[in-house]
């Protein structure tokens, strides 16, 4: 909660706010961006039909959300011009920004101005950082994601937090939307808007975007596996939350269930030979399954191996119309040697394959063998590949049965809120840190997760959500 100095300072202005303050779409976006809100809140204070009813529903929502919350507020008015609201709530805190935002401006209009007496001056040298971040990459006056000024800071101070910590200052809001007990097995997903398009036209840096259709999205799930008389509960989720935000992200989405591992080899051929990939920027594979040491299980528990069998499918002599475009593998099964259930308050099991049949024990031997050590990704010499995998080496991929995969629900939550601002290598970073937070507990004490990503980009990789073809002329 907010403290309660904070709180009866919202008070004693409240009148003073519903009067003049102006609850615009870069306010509320700034305020989205560092997780002050959630999206579902902004919806409910947009859906107000007076200006005083969307302050009013702005202020009761600040006072739930956090004790950093104030400050954020304070930051946003000044992000939005409202300097003599900001100064009334609090001369202290919004100096800083004024005096930061200021400078970051004339510097933007002026490179050649000498920022660095300024700078030195600690009550404001992170404000000054961060301010200064946000309009270069934004423009003046416009707020961005707070992650992509975090590239730019090195350590802001007062009250502004690192690169990681401000994407989840508020770190309980991302985990009950993901795994909370009001979380919901179909997420609320709303891609924002490209805020970053001008970056689209540095082709040295930046892959190019120039179809109104990214590419083809193939999701395989397999879900029944009749031989072990197993049912991965909460993958049917998984397949809709990522089938939504894909196709938000501007995606033809294939979407292909319970495949045994010879129709799993033959599906992905022919995906490679797919003539559509020549009028596409990128292709996207997601696979759900059970899997260990590198090898992905059909549902008829023959193995897959995802060197061989899936990316080598896609190389420049197997696939030439994606040579030189990205090509990302997202794996969500387990990497790990076989080990039996375990059960949580929270209903979390693995995807190891686990209560095996008595019929089949021999078999399940035969694919325990092997490197102790686990799976270690290879490093393909191909160029333009990402690998992203749900876990690191020799260990469980967590799946609520409830909800589904931690994996699969981190990224959707994170690509959602950063596709718009951010590239895809570094969402999955952010999709780690906030995997990390997620627990379970068993027999032997807590579980956790890792994510594992490795890859052969030249450039940096963006969505751009939201952008029609034409704006990358």
């Amino acid at each position: 909660m907010m403290s309660p100095t904070d709180q009866d300072n919202l008070l004693r202005n409240r009148l003073l706010l519903v009067r003049q303050m102006k609850v615009t779409e870069d306010l509320l976006s700034c305020l989205l961006e560092d997780y002050t809100l959630t999206v579902e809140m902004k919806q409910e204070i947009e859906s107000e039909r007076t200006e005083s009813k969307r302050v009013g529903v702005l202020l009761d929502t600040l006072m739930r959300r956090g004790n950093k919350a104030f400050d954020r507020f304070i930051y946003a008015l000044v992000q939005t011009d409202q300097d003599s609201l900001a100064l009334s709530l609090d001369k202290d805190r919004a100096h800083p920004y004024i005096e930061a935002r200021n400078r970051a401006r004339q510097l933007c209009s002026n490179p050649q101005s000498n920022a660095i007496g300024f700078s030195q001056n600690s009550h404001w040298q992170g404000p000054f950082q961060y301010m200064m971040a946000q309009i270069m990459m934004s423009g003046a006056g416009h707020a961005v994601s707070s992650s992509i000024a975090g590239a730019l800071v090195s350590q802001p101070t007062d009250g502004l937090c690192s690169a990681v910590d401000a994407n989840y200052e508020d770190i309980r809001v991302a985990l009950n939307e993901i795994s909370g007990p009001n979380a919901r097995n179909i997420m609320h997903i709303q891609v924002l808007p490209s805020t970053n398009l001008h970056l689209a036209n540095n082709l040295q840096k930046v892959y190019p975007i120039s179809h109104q259709i990214r590419g083809r999205a193939l999701i395989i799930n397999n879900q029944k596996f009749h031989k072990l008389n197993m049912f991965r509960d909460g993958a049917d989720y998984d397949r809709e939350n990522l089938k939504m935000l894909f196709q938000q992200l501007s995606f033809e989405v294939i979407v292909r269930e319970n495949l045994t591992a010879e129709q799993m080899k033959a599906l992905v051929k022919e995906e490679s030979l797919n003539p559509g990939h020549r009028n596409a920027d990128m292709f996207v594979l997601f696979v759900l399954s059970h899997g260990c040491h590198g090898n992905i299980y059909g549902t008829d528990v023959e193995k897959v191996s995802i060197d061989e069998d899936i990316t080598s499918c896609f190389s420049p002599e197997n696939c030439p119309a994606l040579m030189g475009k990205p090509k990302i593998f997202f794996i969500q099964a387990c990497q790990g040697e076989l080990k039996g259930r375990v059960y949580s308050p929270d209903s979390a099991e693995s995807d190891a394959i686990s209560e095996i049949d008595p019929t089949m024990i021999e078999k399940m031997k035969e694919l325990q063998l092997g490197d102790k050590e686990g799976f270690v990704p290879e490093y393909f010499n191909r160029a333009d590949v990402v690998m992203s995998y749900a876990t690191v080496k020799g260990y469980k991929a967590w799946r609520r049965t409830d909800l589904g995969s931690w994996f699969v629900r981190c990224l959707v939550y994170i690509f959602s809120r950063r596709a718009h601002s951010e590239h895809l290598l570094d969402m999955l970073t952010e999709v780690n840190a906030l995997l990390t937070k997620l627990e379970t507990s068993g027999a032997e004490g807590r579980y956790g997760q890792l994510a594992e990503k490795s890859d052969t980009l030249t450039k940096k990789l963006y969505f751009f959500p939201g952008a029609v073809a034409s704006s990358f002329k």
